[in-house]
């Protein structure tokens, strides 16, 4: 009997894709390649709208024999926890990836991928199909093509086309803000940038440093320990309060905790970054990072574990983090890294953090009586000793510190915001902000603000109808050390209505050969949400009848008032259906406009000829009155997708006439015959 070979089907790549829990651990996946491949930034953007995820790095790219790597499940050169470094970014990072399975993450949001990867001066190009890899009997004959061309890039870009499921899930998942802060803060790496770009906003890691000043008004102790050490430290107001001895006695591996103990007064945990919010419960918690990267698991730390056992004696608010180094080969995870793999060295690793939990509590709740006792009350406030030479005996006694420079800190420094926008309240922008003495100052009476160097008499932005870029200016000048200085970008652009041909679902859709992104403001917004409500199965089918017929207002308004050599000054037209009769004439009366907008809209002349049909839009726009008035009562299904498919079309028309076509080709346009005052 011949030996007999191993097959394996394609669906163990559904099957391993579908074990990855949630979608920050399969992004994570993702920004670890970006980080082992010494990548100094990372650029994940989420387009719900147009269904794709991009994760872009500037590292330094893979080559055919790192593509066939890439493919080689389960095998991987990398080993975990290993220091290396690079000589040309001069670099040192722990590495991150050793299992193979990195690749498989993408399929977790998408079954088409296409990786476009730059190094040595060379671009490959190559793209896999999941549903492909899946009928597959045997995965090892699958061939992937790559395409490859000259390039003086650098990094990778992944671009995926995310399922509608995953698509309508992921909206939802990163409208929650303590979703986007772990994403964002997935490294404690200042050398390493995580930007996340979805059609809400931009935003980007913060300096975990920054931590100790969260919320210093309800600050209890600064906790620290060092297995090098091996004590664990209290600060009360800072000033070292006391410390003890705890050595973990091994050189497997080095733990490092740095933590603030709160007690809360009105306001309560509303005050703390929702990066410290635990996944299921918005409970505190500190964070852990294993290598420098975070590991998502909420029980190896957990300060409310003793709270039932002994409600008296524990120290349940706590945040900050724990950071555990170590290149053991023993430090395994499971297939979704969410909690280790018990061995001997993980074991001694949850026993020795359960044991610092337990004692860190203990003594924590003791000094806080001990304070409390001896001074009347607890006095809460800034635990950390920004002047580490200056502390306390373990009598309590409070050191004298040091002033340290009064702070302001923001949501972001960087904002964007399609037109036309609400008015912004300039104060909420500010998430802290605190004196010399740590205490928080009055945002209305101390903050001074600057909109582009003119001082601002309100808080208040107006709301912006036109593209512009804004610089809000934050200021305070602080008695003892003087005047600190924040700086808010905002930019305000023009929102985009992408209209496909090919969609499966669509509400509005054309037959041009690519994408078209419609400008004019409100509207383009308007076929986003409409678009949005369509895919919900009906529905909402009522509210889409009501809203049709303001897509040729709006449009048939902005243009009458943005382009007086379309309508001429003189020319008084009132009647919605006038004005869209106007311009749908006025395109059809001339031949070189006509040209000049096919090419602009991607259609051919004679296809675009056809769609000119004056009787048909003036019908649509009736239907769509009525649609508007009296909702589905005289609309059926279908006609609302006729109404839809005409309002787009004299959209994309309205938008190449303001943006895509020149003023002079408008401007010796003939005009339609002159209307009369009621525009008939």
């Amino acid at each position: 009997m011949k030996p007999i070979g191993m097959r394996v089907g394609g669906n163990i790549i559904s099957e391993l894709s579908d074990k990855i829990p949630t979608y920050i651990v399969a992004l994570n996946e993702l920004i670890k390649n970006a980080y082992d491949a010494f990548a100094t930034e990372v650029i994940i953007t989420l387009d719900t709208i147009n269904k794709k995820l991009v994760i872009k790095d500037n590292g330094l790219g893979m080559d055919d024999k790192s593509i066939k790597k890439l493919f080689h499940i389960s095998i991987s050169e990398k080993k975990f926890g290993k220091l290396i470094s690079n000589k040309e970014s001069k670099l040192k990072r722990y590495t991150q990836g050793s299992k193979g399975l990195g690749f498989l993450s993408v399929f977790k949001f998408g079954d088409n991928v296409t990786w476009v990867t730059n190094k040595n001066g060379k671009k490959i190009t190559f793209s896999v199909n999941k549903d492909e890899l899946i009928s597959l009997k045997n995965i090892a004959s699958y061939r992937v093509k790559t395409k490859e061309e000259t390039s003086t890039e650098k990094g990778t870009t992944i671009i995926i086309d995310i399922c509608q499921d995953d698509n309508d899930d992921l909206e939802k998942y990163f409208s929650h803000d303590k979703n986007i802060k772990k994403l964002v803060n997935a490294f404690y790496d200042d050398q390493f940038k995580i930007v996340l770009k979805t059609n809400h906003g931009q935003y980007e890691n913060e300096r975990h440093a920054n931590f100790v000043d969260i919320d210093k008004e309800d600050q209890l102790f600064y906790i620290t320990y060092s297995s090098k050490k091996a004590k664990i430290e209290f600060f009360y107001k800072g000033g070292k309060y006391n410390e003890i001895k705890y050595d973990i006695n091994t050189n497997e591996y080095i733990l490092d905790i740095e933590l603030i103990a709160y007690s809360f007064k009105s306001g309560g945990t509303k005050k703390v970054s929702q990066l410290y919010y635990r996944e299921h419960d918005d409970a505190l918690i500190p964070l852990i990072y294993v290598n420098n990267n975070l590991f998502h698991n909420y029980t190896l730390f957990d300060p409310s574990i003793f709270r039932k056992k002994r409600s008296g004696n524990v120290l349940p608010q706590l945040i900050g983090h724990i950071k555990i180094i170590s290149s053991h080969p023993l430090m395994e995870f499971n297939s979704d890294r969410t909690n280790f793999v018990q061995n001997k060295l993980t074991s001694s690793i949850k026993e020795k953090l359960n044991e610092l939990n337990q004692k860190i509590q203990e003594y924590g709740s003791f000094y806080r009586h001990e304070i409390k006792e001896k001074f009347g009350n607890i006095e809460t406030g800034a635990a950390y000793p920004y002047d580490i030479n200056k502390s306390t005996s373990t009598s309590g006694k409070e050191s004298s510190l040091l002033p340290q420079p009064a702070q302001i800190t923001l949501r972001q420094k960087l904002k964007r915001i399609t037109i036309p926008s609400r008015q912004i309240n300039l104060l909420k922008e500010i998430t802290f902000a605190c004196n010399s003495s740590g205490e928080q100052i009055d945002l209305v009476q101390d903050i001074q603000i600057e909109i582009d160097g003119k001082k601002a008499t309100k808080f208040i932005l107006q709301s912006q109808d036109l593209p512009c870029e804004k610089t809000i200016k934050y200021i305070y000048n602080d008695s003892i050390t003087g005047k600190v200085v924040e700086n808010l970008k905002l930019i305000f652009e023009l929102p985009e209505a992408k209209i496909t041909a090919n969609s499966e679902k669509s509400l509005f859709n054309l037959p041009l050969t690519k994408d078209y992104s419609i400008k004019i403001p409100y509207v383009s917004k308007l076929i986003v949400q409409l678009e949005k409500i369509y895919k919900q199965k009906g529905e909402y089918n009522e509210t889409i009848a009501c809203a049709l017929r303001s897509i040729f207002e709006l449009c048939s308004d902005y243009l009458k008032n943005k382009d007086p050599n379309i309508f001429p000054i003189s020319l008084t037209i009132n009647e919605l259906e006038s004005r869209v009769k106007y311009i749908i004439e006025f395109i059809a009366l001339n031949n070189k406009l006509k040209t000049e907008l096919s090419k602009a809209i991607a259609i051919d002349y004679k296809s675009f000829n056809k769609l000119l049909d004056k009787e048909e839009f003036l019908n649509m726009v009736k239907k769509a009155h009525l649609g508007a008035h009296k909702s589905m009562l005289y609309l059926t299904d279908s006609e609302i997708n006729d109404i839809a498919k005409k309002a787009v079309l004299f959209a994309v028309l309205s938008d190449a006439l303001l943006y895509n076509v020149s003023d002079n080709i408008i401007s010796e346009c003939k005009k339609p015959e002159p209307l009369n005052s009621k525009g008939k």
